[in-house]
């Protein structure tokens, strides 16, 4: 299976660029959406706010339709670590405590910390040495205390993804916040599992810098403190006359500390646009063949593959590897020379295509690999 020409027609990456674990670059699509935006403030025609928060409101439309869930369940966020700031204070007034994995990128990590150092829940940083997140490997920590399990839908080193449903029913009365910035917009992902969806739009959602989206389960919003909530978060918070402070929103827009990013979320409709244009299940495929073959290359010039998954299912668009006389950094400062974009993390070369990646690039990865 291969995506369709007008979807890959939307995109310019070189050849050589296999970061997407890192930066995904964006579509002409967003590329118009967010100069459109500015145009349209750079020479107002009238009064701007209303044409731009309208666009506001379809993004957030956009989103839920894309995620299947209400679109007043979804809001939109600079960054992965704004959603999960805003979820990990929500939980501050609390007590009891958080389990995460410790092998977490950093962005899963000092929310709590944070929270915690302000008397929130206590953080308990499992560790899983094969990088297996399951139910089994977090069980010991969790109890009747357990507020929350924090997860990613995709492992940023190995690439794995665990089953969010037994983490789910593990998590029971808690919260399952799944930090989903490297999966969404290039593998399945079961959003209505969760209670608590975060995702920066800067990597496989291909949206840039400034977009990303937190989604939250009913159950969720009624459970988390407003603790960060400002201005745009509160109720009639257009209305001058009444001086602060207003009732929280009961909706996810109550987690905005100020001013939503308005652009941003044009360019996450964007490219949600275009995911949707082209369909979930044509890109995932696409991305799993592409991180198949270069698999195939990798191992064909003798590295080793950083592998927890038991089955297909378990795997993502991520691929690490090393070369068994050669450094990490050495490895990927060797294919930068050759036009090769990967990076170097945790001892490992970590490699991940997307859907646009052209299967050429194989042919200079092994010159690379089996030549070096």
């Amino acid at each position: 299976m291969a995506v369709t020409d007008s979807y890959l027609h939307e995109f310019s990456e070189p050849l050589g660029y296999l970061d997407f674990a890192s930066i995904g670059p964006p579509s002409r699509r967003v590329q118009a959406a967010v100069s459109d935006a500015y145009g349209r403030v750079s020479e107002p025609d009238g009064d701007i706010g209303p044409p731009i928060l309208g666009a506001y409101e379809a993004a957030l439309g956009t989103a839920g339709r894309f995620l299947g869930v209400a679109p007043e369940l979804v809001t939109v966020v600079p960054s992965t670590s704004a959603g999960l700031f805003a979820v990990a204070f929500g939980l501050a007034p609390f007590g009891g405590n958080i389990v995460v994995p410790a092998h977490e990128f950093p962005a899963n990590i000092y929310p709590w910390l944070r929270a915690a150092g302000m008397g929130g829940p206590d953080i308990r940083l499992v560790d899983i040495p094969d990088r297996r997140v399951t139910a089994g490997a977090l069980s010991e920590a969790v109890d009747d205390e357990t507020r929350a399990i924090a997860v990613s839908s995709v492992d940023y080193l190995s690439g794995f993804r665990p089953d969010l449903t037994a983490l789910r029913e593990l998590a029971d009365d808690g919260l399952l916040v799944v930090d989903a910035v490297q999966g969404l917009g290039a593998v399945k992902f079961p959003a209505a599992v969760p209670d608590v969806v975060v995702a920066g739009g800067q990597k496989w959602l291909r949206s840039g810098w400034g977009s990303g989206l937190l989604a939250l389960s009913p159950r969720s919003i009624e459970m988390l403190h407003p603790t960060l909530t400002g201005w745009w978060g509160v109720e009639d918070a257009f209305d001058w006359d009444e001086p602060p402070p207003h009732a929280a929103r009961h909706d996810a827009e109550q987690f905005q500390g100020g001013s939503p990013p308005l652009f941003g979320a044009m360019a996450l409709a964007a490219a949600l646009e275009v995911i949707e244009a082209e369909g979930m299940a044509n890109i995932h495929a696409t991305v799993m063949e592409n991180v198949f073959a270069i698999e195939e290359v990798v191992m064909a010039a003798g590295a080793e593959v950083l592998d927890p998954w038991d089955d297909e299912g378990e795997r993502s668009g991520i691929l690490s590897f090393r070369l068994p006389d050669e450094s990490a950094s050495a490895t990927t400062q060797r294919l930068g020379e050759a036009g090769i974009t990967v990076s170097s993390r945790g001892g490992w070369v970590r490699s991940a295509p997307h859907a646009t990646t052209d299967l050429a690039v194989g042919d200079v990865l092994a010159e690379v690999l089996i030549g070096g």
